[in-house]
């Protein structure tokens, strides 16, 4: 019975050192982050306009701190043009309002089909004959 306690409460200690060590290294490994991984400060935005494809879009963005600002814009297939603005606070979360509007005159490009043609190779049959016949 002895052996059978002193096993248990070897195991609990064992289980407390555990936790404890696993404790320290997270708020290491938090704080190694922080130093290593200070608050963002970027901006950047693009457009696309390809008339081939039709593919229209673009987007921009601001971030300082934990504060993200930014806008994305593209033209939908029945020729709305949607743009969503958003903001993300560190706390908040992300907020998004859409926006969606007809593009007046509007004409949804036109695929270009292309049609590959393959090489043709006829096959002719020529009776095999095999041995002699006389």
């Amino acid at each position: 019975m002895f052996f059978k306690t002193a096993f248990v409460v070897l195991a609990l200690v064992g289980a407390i050192a555990a936790q404890h060590y696993y404790q320290q290294q997270q708020q290491h490994h938090h704080h190694e982050e922080e130093e290593h991984h200070g608050p963002a400060h970027y901006e950047f935005h693009y457009d696309v306009h390809d008339d081939h494809t039709g593919d229209v879009h673009g987007r921009k963005e601001v971030r300082q701190d934990h504060l993200t600002q930014g806008e994305y814009y593209l033209i939908d297939a029945d020729g709305h043009k949607r743009t969503v603005t958003y903001h993300v606070d560190g706390k908040s979360g992300f907020i998004a309002q859409v926006h969606r509007e007809p593009i007046k005159g509007y004409q949804a490009p036109q695929p270009v089909h292309k049609v590959l043609a393959a090489p043709i190779h006829k096959v002719l049959a020529v009776p095999v004959h095999h041995g002699h016949h006389y």
